[in-house]
């Protein structure tokens, strides 16, 4: 994210759209102490050695993983 540089003089119209991206950007970010929920994107996790898997959920539950 690149916040924009203030302007010489305070102008709210400068500010709320500061703050809107920084909203913006802010909803982005995963939380501490919330839950994550990943529905279109994949969850991707790297192991020691570099090596790399997609995880996978099925309908019954079981978990999986596939070497990228």
């Amino acid at each position: 994210m690149k916040v924009p540089t203030p302007p010489q003089t305070y102008t709210p119209v400068a500010e709320a759209q500061r703050n809107f991206l920084i909203e913006s950007a802010d909803r982005q970010n995963r939380k501490i102490n919330a839950d994550v929920e990943i529905a279109s994107s994949k969850l991707i996790l790297t192991s020691p050695n570099g090596s790399r898997y997609s995880v996978v959920v099925s309908n019954a539950g079981a978990l999986s993983t596939t070497a990228l």
